[in-house]
């Protein structure tokens, strides 16, 4: 394995090399040139890639004795991780072949990468699952695949295969990814963490003499400043204080209400499980978001489809409570375009009359997983862990192929070396935060988000954590044991949005309840007890 590893590192050094000195030309006819450099990482490749019986990777072109050549694995990588996202077209062809040669040389594995149409991922994945069609990994909540056969256990495969992606993540992390039987399903994603801070205009706090607020009260007084005292200087009543959405005002201000933030919560009283709205404080949520919306507070088409950029760019937003990402990657997009100075802080230490006004996410159940149908499982796994290996250098690589590099001595900073990208990402499958926050772009419009990652997104001291974080339930079982289930999760989000804007008058709340209740609340409480005591005791 060590000789491998060596191999992959070498090979990376070449390809730098062979563009830094303009010998290496991006069409694919060069793929035999780079194959012949890498003839010796590729010799160290074979000779402890192996083969068996079992579809173990083998290497093309290795000594394969008096019987010949050996089949290459072929992997099949269904592309729906976000790697794309900065280059939805994907690589240049010739640059792809050239990034699978690659992996042919040092691996003797043939990667093939299936790019989802956009907007219709979700669709085309189940439909090839369901086929005869070649898929052998993707991106997806495992327990939403497990019951129904489409995905394998992983455990023997990380064993034998896996040993550097099972050091990167935490023993947290895999939790989110193992059943009641102990069966390890995905790779990680993520881990718990903070995704819906409260960000302000830190240049308008500073124009209208502002401190920063630390209770619930002294940050609605800055929502007043904000629509009031025109701090965007265009004379005009336009301020949006807030800009924000369903899910920002749950995890960002419940915290403030209820004893367990966003979160289901325990009754002691009957020693059941019951959902947010049963809890003591939530009423008073509602009503004050309602407040904040009938004021003007709150942008007026946060809970409609809205462009965060497009609403940044008109520079009238004061404050955010959307997913952190709204800020970190739009804002230093369009920051040159705003007034001198212009600039947004993380609010720190709010809290409401119940304390810590955010709630943390859980860990989540989406990982890469490995189809039932996989061929060459092992050869998936293999593929998987090299891009753990030397972190965050095979990764990197895999993110952006040759096209970076390491800024002086660092190897945390790092910085693409042509704005024109060439290679996509299309066999990147190690996105996460154990790889994604061992390095940062030194580049002013990327440096807000990484810091965010490295510095801000797993401090979970600054917001409370859901009840039942740790519990992993079986969607399947939800599903047959509350037959209204979908019904129940709409009138939970419909009805709050009328109640915030409006539309609905609260004093009809406790006719909401009952409309639960009535929609199968009973069912829904018992079930989701049954679960959470069966994980928890």
């Amino acid at each position: 394995m060590g000789h491998t590893r060596e191999a992959f590192s070498l090979a990376i050094r070449q390809i730098k090399r062979g563009r830094e000195e303009g010998r290496m030309k991006l069409q694919s006819k060069t793929a035999h040139k780079i194959a012949a450099i890498l003839l010796a990482a590729a010799m160290l490749g074979a000779c402890s890639g192996g083969t068996s019986s079992g579809g173990d990777a083998s290497s093309d072109g290795a000594d394969g004795g008096a019987s010949g050549k050996k089949d290459i694995p072929k992997i099949y990588i269904y592309q729906n991780t976000g790697a794309l996202n900065h280059k939805p077209e994907g690589s240049l062809p010739a640059k792809l072949e050239e990034m699978k040669q690659m992996y042919i040389d040092v691996l003797g594995i043939e990667p093939i990468a299936i790019v989802p149409p956009q907007g219709s991922a979700e669709e085309k994945l189940n439909l090839m699952l369901g086929s005869s069609d070649e898929i052998d990994t993707f991106q997806g909540n495992w327990n939403d695949y497990a019951a129904e056969g489409a995905i394998i256990p992983l455990n023997d495969l990380l064993d034998k295969y896996g040993q550097d992606i099972k050091k990167a993540w935490s023993e947290e992390a895999w939790k989110y990814m193992t059943d009641k039987d102990g069966n390890i399903w995905g790779i990680p994603r993520g881990t718990p963490a903070v995704h819906y801070p409260i960000w302000v205009r830190s240049d308008w706090m500073r124009k209208l003499n502002l401190e920063m607020p630390k209770t619930l009260e002294e940050f609605e007084a800055v929502l007043k400043a904000f629509k009031e005292r025109d701090p965007d200087g265009n004379g005009q009543d336009d301020t949006i204080p807030m800009m924000t959405d369903l899910n920002g005002i749950k995890n960002a201000f419940l915290g403030g209400f209820t004893e367990h933030g966003n979160s289901n919560w325990f009754d002691p009283a009957d020693q059941k499980l019951k959902p947010v709205e049963l809890a003591p404080g939530f009423r008073d949520f509602v009503a004050t978001m309602a407040d904040w919306y009938q004021k003007g507070y709150i942008y007026k088409e946060a809970f409609a489809k809205f462009d965060p950029l497009e609403l940044l760019k008109t520079n009238r937003v004061g404050t955010s409570s959307m997913w952190y990402s709204r800020i970190t990657l739009l804002f230093p997009q369009i920051k040159h375009n705003l007034p001198e100075g212009a600039d947004y802080e993380i609010i720190r230490g709010l809290e409401g009359p119940k304390g810590k006004l955010m709630t943390a996410s859980p860990g989540s159940t989406a990982g890469m997983l490995i189809t039932k149908k996989a061929k060459h499982p092992d050869a998936v796994m293999k593929f998987i862990n090299y891009q753990y290996q030397d972190i965050p250098v095979n990764s990197l690589t895999a993110a952006f192929g040759d096209n970076w590099r390491f800024v002086g001595d660092s190897r945390f900073e790092i910085e693409l070396i042509n704005p024109e990208i060439e290679y996509a990402g299309e066999f990147m499958v190690s996105l996460g935060t154990a790889t994604e926050t061992k390095y940062a772009f030194r580049d002013p419009i990327k440096k807000m988000h990484a810091d965010y990652l490295n510095k801000e997104l797993e401090n979970l001291s600054v917001a409370k954590m859901p009840v039942d974080a740790t519990v992993i339930y079986d969607k399947q079982k939800l599903q047959e044991n509350i037959p209204t289930l979908s019904d129940i999760d709409r009138l939970r989000t419909e009805e709050l949005v009328k109640f915030v804007t409006g539309a609905r008058p609260l004093e009809e709340f406790d006719r909401f309840i009952d409309q639960l209740y009535k929609a199968g609340l009973d069912d829904w409480i018992e079930e989701y007890t049954r679960q959470y005591l069966e994980q928890t005791q």
